[in-house]
């Protein structure tokens, strides 16, 4: 099954509504304002922290989340609440965090989107510590939610298919 035979909209809805019910209940993050875009996408812009995930199964396709600075700190801040870090580890717990929190929150969100007799796996999440932008090829296909909370922004992409990108959202093919 395709990206464009699969409703999107919802998939990319019930991730936002799992991002929200976790940002209250983990992170104590009390509300946030989510703005959806799914016409005519043409680039993404990763921010501070980007996580992916492949998507594989009857839905192939991408989803990353880039938190800003701020958002990726307090996230990892709240994780590390009862640990010491060292200031030399502190970057490696900001990528394990983001990491973490995508695994949990698609894995959940998923879930709700299990097809009759398929089954949906998660690659292991991989996590760019680049700012870049992606730009929409003419096969490619671009769906994503801006949440805007107190404590930072998130921004969450579905992006497909799957057999357009590698692991870090670079084009396998130059034009396609």
């Amino acid at each position: 099954m395709t990206l464009k035979a699969v409703d999107a909209r919802r998939l990319v809805e019930y991730v936002c509504e799992r991002t929200h019910s976790f940002f209250e209940t983990e992170l104590a993050i009390p509300h946030s304002h989510i703005e959806f875009h799914f016409s005519d996408v043409q680039r993404l812009t990763l921010d501070f922290l980007t996580s992916i995930l492949a998507v594989e199964g009857p839905v192939r396709v991408m989803f990353a989340m880039s938190f800003d600075r701020e958002l990726a700190e307090y996230s990892t801040a709240k994780y590390t609440e009862e640990l010491e870090i060292p200031k030399d580890e502190l970057y490696l717990y900001l990528e394990e965090t983001v990491a973490d929190i995508i695994n949990i929150i698609l894995g959940n969100s998923l879930s709700r989107f299990q097809l009759e007799g398929e089954t949906i796996t998660l690659s292991p999440p991989v996590v760019i510590t680049e700012a870049k932008n992606i730009y929409r090829h003419k096969d490619a296909h671009f769906f994503t939610a801006d949440v805007k909370t107190k404590m930072g922004r998130l921004q969450i992409f579905c992006i497909g298919p799957r057999e357009l990108f590698d692991c870090k959202l670079d084009y396998l093919q130059e034009e396609l």
